[in-house]
């Protein structure tokens, strides 16, 4: 699926949210990028569009309805990309240099099942995270 103005505008619409011009620019840029974004990534691409509070507040309305997810890259900040039309994947992130590459890790169908069975405290698990790292090649 390719990002336009037009296909962002149904996927916010479909989602139930409003369709601004500061979300549809925010999705054609996550779409832009093959790498997770922070937020001071993304406002330096979007100048005078959206101050950093509409921001967070953009990012974390189209994570709850599944449009990006939030990514743990061990940074300070958290890191945004768009989940529209991709795989599921995880990320190795170098902790030298900071290079990202994602990765598909193979295992279990539903894992969130298997880790629920394991858990004692818990009746449901909505999402899960797995990220790795260590170094590049450019930096061993």
């Amino acid at each position: 699926m390719r990002i336009d103005s037009e296909t962002s505008t149904a996927l916010l619409r479909e989602a139930g949210l409003r369709a601004t011009p500061g979300r549809i620019k925010l999705l054609m840029i996550l779409a832009r990028n093959s790498k997770p974004l922070a937020v001071h990534q993304i406002l330096k691409k979007m100048p005078g569009e959206l101050n950093q509070v509409t921001l967070y507040r953009a990012l974390e309305a189209l994570a709850k309805v599944g449009i990006v997810s939030r990514v743990n890259l061990e940074h300070d900040h958290a890191h945004y990309e768009l989940t529209v039309d991709r795989p599921h994947h995880h990320h190795v992130v170098c902790r030298t240099c900071g290079h990202v590459e994602d990765i598909e890790v193979p295992h279990s169908s539903v894992p969130e099942k298997d880790a629920l069975k394991g858990a004692k405290e818990f009746a449901r698990i909505d999402s899960y995270s797995l990220e790795f790292f260590g170094a590049c090649r450019a930096c061993v």
